[in-house]
């Protein structure tokens, strides 16, 4: 019987280093730099050239497009990157979500248009 005990004792102890390894870390990704971004819009795709700027978790930076320069900001935790910007299109405003995952040089997610329906919206960084 104590070999027996014994014999679980050792099996036990053998498998705990099995149970303690740490859970795996997180990526970090740095988006810093020129990205070619190209949306998904019901009259066809706008192509926009976004330039980001990633200190930490903080990102700013700018979309280029037919509108013109317009800032952004968010944050990028892990590959998960977030950010907004606001439009004024004809004496109005509203603010553009973008969500994304990021994988090396590509991004892709969606974007929220204030409310008013989403569009999905990739990115490729240029090099």
């Amino acid at each position: 019987m104590k070999r027996f005990a014994v014999l679980v004792v050792a099996v036990t102890l053998a498998a705990v280093p099995a149970f303690a390894q740490e859970a795996p870390k997180e990526k970090k990704v740095d988006v810093t730099g020129t990205w070619e971004l190209t949306v998904e819009s019901p009259q066809g795709a706008m192509t926009l050239t976004a330039t980001y700027k990633q200190e930490g978790e903080t990102l700013t930076g700018t979309h280029v497009g037919e509108m013109g320069e317009v800032p952004l900001k968010g944050t990028v935790k892990g590959v998960d990157i977030t950010y907004t910007l606001t439009i004024d299109a004809q004496g109005q405003s509203f603010t553009i979500t973008h969500t994304g995952k990021v994988d090396g040089d590509t991004i892709t997610g969606t974007a929220d248009l204030g409310g008013m329906g989403t569009m999905n919206w990739t990115a490729k960084r240029k090099k």
